[in-house]
């Protein structure tokens, strides 16, 4: 048995013991007393230090169907032991025994939480400490945010920046408008837009109007001043994000085109306006093309309309089967990452973690530190300490306004109901986005049920 390798080895060793613990409870069924503590200490005992065992092997225990099937197994057994137990000599507690064995469990998955709370503070520390050991200095971004406007590019940035390896502008909450207003300007002046990072941190911005700027060459002057750069597009219901545009520009811009028919028309009236507009500009321009992918005359005209009939981006930026033409001439998958809107406001930090896989960063955010505002019912972060595993206390809604971290006010006025309109002028807009969305999920290989 000794010159075994060592994984046959273990698993000897595990079946010996599953099948001294299968006698143990055969031999407890013909027992008339016994004690029932030390016996279920005995098989919770043997299951967390089997746990520890594995843990201290540094094996992925969620990802391990091996650990899991042992870990069901010696469960169960633990559970005859308690159950045994409790026919013979204590019947009518059996409830709390078994009660005890899943406090027990739960305790062990409390404990591996702390494990993994405490590894991630080392973690941090120990970036921390990168940072002031190492010198810092101006660099471009690693990772850019190209749109789509009102699609939550605000909070995606916003959360992305609680990972201490991610830095990001202090101005216009990230966003740098460089590629449209400064690009003859140069690397240099683009670079003096970040703060100073070391070879450890990933400088980051957002401007989401990049994604369909008027400048056709935006892409590719982007791919040529930052080869390497990990691009992020952000994409949402086509119809709620005009919507949103709609009540962003009227609120925030009033003075801007669109501002200012959004002053001169409900909603409802600006799509019975633009939309025929917009149908007919499309069929004139797409007439005698056989794929959105060939349609270069009508990606033109649609980005020049950002210039000629500026409120009509109101309608067209949902238009994405255009737009994403030009960036993954210049963009493979590998360095392109496009996000579902609608997920991140659903399930906010899940979306979180699969961006730091993406960027290729350990996951210093996770989906459990992110709560529901009591009052809006969106995701807010607060970081999950050891304290919010004690479950003697549990915060109130006043504690959770206090610690939560979350968006403006003016952020999700149109999900929530704050701001609404028309179920009408809603289907309207839908269908006449119902093609473009079909195409472009097409493109790109996903479904975002926006149909």
């Amino acid at each position: 048995m000794f010159l075994l390798g060592g994984k046959t080895k273990r698993r000897t060793i595990f079946l010996v013991i599953i099948m001294i613990m299968s006698i143990l409870v055969i031999l407890l069924k013909n027992e008339e007393t016994y004690v029932v503590e030390s016996m279920s200490q005995f098989a919770n005992s043997f299951v967390e230090n089997h746990a520890r065992y594995q843990h201290n092997k540094k094996q992925e225990i969620k990802n391990s169907s091996t650990y899991w099937k042992s870990q069901k197994i010696l469960m169960k057994l633990a559970g005859k032991i308690h159950s045994t137990a409790t026919s013979t000599a204590m019947q009518d507690k059996f409830e709390d025994n078994q009660s005890a064995t899943e406090t027990t469990y739960d305790a062990y998955s409390e404990a591996l939480i702390k494990t993994r709370l405490r590894e991630r503070e080392a973690k941090i520390e120990e970036i921390y400490h990168f940072r002031k050991t190492h010198f810092s200095l101006k660099h471009l971004p690693k990772v850019i945010g190209i749109g789509v406007k009102k699609c939550g590019t605000g909070g995606l940035i916003t959360f992305l920046a609680k990972h201490p390896l991610i830095r990001i502008p202090k101005i216009h909450s990230g966003e740098t408008f460089f590629f449209t207003e400064k690009p003859k300007t140069g690397p240099y002046t683009y670079r003096s837009y970040f703060p100073p990072t070391n070879k450890m941190e990933l400088g980051m911005e957002k401007t989401p109007i990049y994604f369909d700027s008027s400048n056709i060459n935006l892409a590719s002057t982007m791919k040529k001043m930052v080869p390497k750069a990990k691009i992020l597009l952000m994409v949402c219901d086509p119809t709620m994000r005009s919507f949103s545009d709609y009540i962003h520009e009227g609120d925030q811009h009033p003075d801007s085109p669109a501002g200012i028919v959004t002053k001169q028309n409900t909603f409802e009236e600006f799509i019975d306006k633009y939309v025929p507009k917009m149908q007919l500009l499309l069929q004139q321009s797409h007439d005698n093309h056989t794929s959105y992918g060939d349609d270069y005359k009508t990606q033109i005209m649609l980005r020049g309309l950002r210039k000629t009939i500026p409120e009509a981006t109101l309608i067209t930026t949902g238009l994405y089967i255009y737009h994403i033409q030009t960036w993954k001439t210049f963009y493979d998958k590998s360095n392109f990452l496009i996000v579902d809107g609608e997920e991140f406001i659903k399930n906010t930090g899940a979306v979180i973690e699969q961006i730091q896989e993406f960027l290729g960063i350990p996951k210093l955010v996770w989906k459990e530190d992110f709560v529901k505002h009591p009052d809006t019912g969106f995701y807010c972060y607060r970081k999950l300490t050891e304290k919010h595993l004690n479950g003697s206390h549990v915060e109130t809604d006043d504690e959770l306004r206090t610690s939560l971290k979350c968006l403006q006010k003016n952020k999700g006025r149109t999900r929530n109901g704050v701001k609404h309109a028309s179920p009408e002028a809603l289907e309207k807009l839908s269908q006449f986005y119902k093609p473009y969305n079909k195409a472009f999920y097409q493109e790109t290989g996903k479904t975002y049920n926006w149909l």
